[in-house]
């Protein structure tokens, strides 16, 4: 044990001396060849970031369930449940809600109304949840219906937004709010890029509402061969929150911001792990062991430096897919993204 210690002791600094003499030496210009940037701005670019603070917004939105619950004995299949009198065989029922952050973004702004970016996947909750009893051939255990749900733009005096069109295969959705003439609310001021454009290098920023919190974060962009179609890949850190928020790349350095899509999602792991079935955890003590009813329960964890980002030519493109249902809406697309035609 001893001469395995004096060997660590020995051992670390050759290696610390090692790494600190092979760090790649940091690039100090770029060369103006027409393609996104591989590495951070040499100028200074808050100016460019303050400007995309002012034109994204923290969504939030908050659904409510009736969650109605049964006795195994009572055998309530969802046949049985679709005939009514749900409040008849349920040995209880409450109300519950469910609530998620996420960013969005203004690409489309006048006197009276405003459309913003997100993802699908944060206004997007399911009508019915159906838990079923293990083993018991399709007998309910409890059922949430959705009763309510309410999006909000924080930062906007008239805070209600409305949805009104999804891309659930791509993660898009657009949002519409009620504006009043002289409300500042800032269209995002960099044209859109292509995301088709980027390589293995390529340097990007991030912008949203991490746990609520408005941030810019950095990212390299990867390009494998098995990339989801229409998404690209970074190593930007996701945390909940971020969907929806921009991410932009520079042609050529500062203050030359492209747009290029939006975070979507991060790789994840499930763990499966017990709970133990306690009311009140008052009455228990850590140091003795539980000996009560159990429960599998399931978390999903965010697998930290792989994030999704939805290209901006899917995002293009499904805004002329609906532009009719867009313009039947008092919007005119030819203004979306700052008059940047699409």
């Amino acid at each position: 044990m001893k001469y395995s210690v004096f060997l660590f002791l020995f051992l670390a600094p050759v290696f610390w001396s090692c790494a600190r003499q092979n760090l790649p030496a940091s690039k100090t210009s770029y060369k103006a060849d027409g393609k996104y940037d591989y590495g951070p701005p040499e100028q200074d670019v808050s100016a460019q970031l303050d400007k995309i603070a002012h034109s994204i917004y923290r969504l939030n939105v908050i659904t409510f369930y009736k969650v109605y619950t049964f006795h195994k004995s009572t055998k309530i299949t969802m046949r049985r449940f679709k005939l009514g009198n749900t409040d008849d065989f349920a040995a209880s029922h409450t109300v519950t809600n469910h609530s998620v952050l996420g960013t969005a973004s203004v690409i489309y702004a006048n006197s009276e109304k405003a459309v913003l970016l997100t993802c699908a996947h944060v206004v997007n909750f399911k009508d019915t949840i159906i838990t079923y009893f293990p083993d018991s051939s399709g007998i309910i255990s409890n059922i949430a219906t959705k009763i309510k749900q309410v999006n909000y733009i924080t930062g906007l005096e008239n805070p209600n937004v409305k949805l009104i069109a999804t891309d659930k295969k791509h993660d898009i959705a657009l949002l519409m709010a009620s504006v009043s003439p002289d409300e500042d609310v800032s269209v995002m001021p960099f044209p859109t890029g292509k995301s088709s454009e980027l390589d293995w290098g390529t340097f990007v920023y991030v912008m949203g509402f991490p746990k609520g919190y408005k941030m810019v974060e950095n990212g390299i962009v990867s390009k494998p061969d098995n990339s989801k179609d229409g998404f690209f890949l970074t190593n930007a850190i996701f945390n909940r929150g971020i969907s929806g928020g921009p991410v932009f790349a520079v042609r050529d350095g500062s203050p030359r911001f492209e747009w290029v899509g939006i975070a979507s999602s991060a790789a994840g792991s499930d763990i499966f792990y017990l709970e133990p079935n306690i009311e009140n955890t008052d009455i228990y003590s850590k140091k003795e062991p539980f000996r009560g009813e159990l429960f599998i329960n399931k978390k999903r964890v965010i697998n930290y430096g792989v994030t999704f980002s939805v290209s901006m030519e899917e995002i293009i493109r499904f805004v002329k897919s609906i532009k009719p249902e867009l313009e039947q809406q008092g919007v005119d697309t030819q203004y979306f993204f700052n008059n940047f035609p699409l």
